[in-house]
């Protein structure tokens, strides 16, 4: 049977309702405006509703049109530079908002490396930024390279909250004076150790630092203000050019690197997150700065750990003076929870006199034959057998005496280490309050039913399930 398209007479559109574009208002038309590209924002002016609104935009978010999507754009826009330069231009020259919140400007590969045009170009669209007193600057450089070393403007602004820099060089004669800036964002930017002192000296508010890929080899600052610090270092320097780490009034640490720094000083600091650091524990020089590395940490209240860095931490645990740690909250993450990793967590428990709350991550989607086959850290003495290794039973009697919570995420068949684990801290941890269980859905019942038949030493525990 055929269906029969339905001519709408002008009699159906009236009983469509009312136009609700046409209701809405002015502040909703320019809140929506402000969240696209303002390119697109722009294009509104077409329709008679939206007309100039476009002007008292909060956001302006301008991105070369190379790098959006060819079929979206027109062809005059792809190669010619100078239309970018003229539309940016009258976009400001005609924004009427006295202040903005937010101000990104993406650029392409159509400029030349360090021309003139380029650089005062962007002297003046960020001096625009700093003008408007925008809350927050974005700069990037798509090409992913050093070599834009455009002259910025003088960064003086006592409204900018965040600051982001992407892929661009900073000189020591950069002048900042940002008394406002919370947040500061440095991806593959180059800048030595002169100019970042100088930078970090001109933010007195600052209290996050995120740096991707730093230059500089000695990381150092010592401004109480900066609480937290995001470090991702994943370039393997050269073998007799280590970098070092040298902050001691940091609170919080989240370092991704392959490569163990030289750590100086990070006495503050009380919640650290390590993720890579993944090596086979053979090599004795490596495990030897590997535990000097992690007994840096040792008065960090909280310790959390990734797949790479949990599985370094727990095949060398034996290693570790765990009676001189004082971590109160550890979390590690797992692609498998096999018999060595089972034996790491009790030695973690055993010995962690102020643990309170162990949470522990586990890879549903891998098996522990996948993991052998994809892994070199299965091979030879890098991740002990578990037929060398020695019974649970020799870790009884083992007193937890501080431990209140325990967190496990997920788990696939077999379970047989996780059931011990859990068999163990509901008959040992005499002070449990809660065991959290996320299991996987599929084999739910199954193990709340063996996890129903354990002894429980502690009358307040509780077992829950999500």
């Amino acid at each position: 049977m055929k269906l029969q398209k339905r001519k709408c007479s002008s009699a159906c559109y009236a009983d469509a309702g009312p136009d609700r574009l046409s209701e809405m208002p002015d502040e909703i038309i320019v809140h929506i405006l402000s969240c696209m590209p303002t390119f697109d924002a722009v294009r509104t002016m077409l329709i008679r509703r939206f007309g100039n609104l476009w002007t008292l935009v909060h956001t302006l978010n301008f991105v070369v049109p190379e790098v959006l999507d060819t079929m979206a754009v027109d062809s005059k826009w792809r190669n010619d530079v100078g239309q970018f330069n003229i539309f940016v231009r009258n976009v400001l020259m005609r924004h009427k908002r006295p202040f903005i919140d937010k101000f990104h400007l993406l650029l392409g590969c159509l400029y030349e490396n360090g021309s003139e045009e380029a650089r005062d170009d962007i002297r003046m669209w960020l001096k625009f930024a700093l003008e408007k007193q925008a809350k927050e600057i974005y700069f990037c450089d798509v090409r992913d390279e050093f070599s834009f070393s455009s002259e910025f403007p003088n960064f003086t602004s006592q409204s900018l909250m965040t600051l982001e820099l992407r892929n661009c060089t900073i000189f020591p004669e950069f002048q900042v004076n940002l008394g406002s800036l919370k947040k500061l964002i440095l991806r593959n930017t180059g800048m030595r150790e002169e100019a970042f002192q100088q930078f970090i000296c001109g933010c007195p508010s600052l209290q996050e630092l995120r740096i991707n890929e730093p230059t500089m080899k000695n990381l150092k600052f010592s401004a109480p203000n900066i609480r937290k610090l995001s470090l991702v270092f994943m370039k393997e320097p050269f073998f007799y050019d280590p970098w070092s780490l040298d902050v001691p009034n940091l609170k919080s640490l989240d370092l991704e690197t392959i490569w163990i720094p030289d750590v100086i000083d990070v006495s503050s600091i009380r919640d650290v997150y390590l993720k890579g650091l993944d090596f086979a524990v053979t090599d004795e020089d490596e495990l030897k700065m590997f535990i000097v590395f992690l007994e840096k940490f040792s008065r960090s209240e909280v310790f959390q750990l990734s797949l790479d860095a949990s599985e370094s931490f727990l095949h060398s645990i034996d290693e570790l003076n765990l009676l001189q740690i004082r971590w109160k909250r550890v979390v590690l993450g797992l692609r498998i929870f096999c018999q060595s990793c089972l034996l790491g967590v009790y030695q973690l428990m055993k010995n962690s006199k102020d643990l309170e709350e162990l949470v522990i991550y586990t890879d549903t989607t891998l098996t522990y034959t996948s993991v052998c086959n994809t892994r070199n850290l299965f091979s030879g003495q890098a991740f002990r057998a578990s037929a060398k290794l020695p019974p649970v039973e020799l870790f009884d009697p083992c007193v937890m005496p501080k431990l209140k919570i325990v967190t496990l995420h997920g788990y696939a068949k077999p379970w047989k280490h996780q059931l011990q684990l859990v068999e163990f801290l509901l008959k040992r941890a005499t002070f449990l309050e809660k065991l959290v269980i996320v299991p996987n859905q599929r084999h739910k019942m199954n193990f709340v039913m063996r996890v129903s038949t354990f002894q429980r030493s502690s009358p307040s525990a509780r077992v829950l399930f999500l």
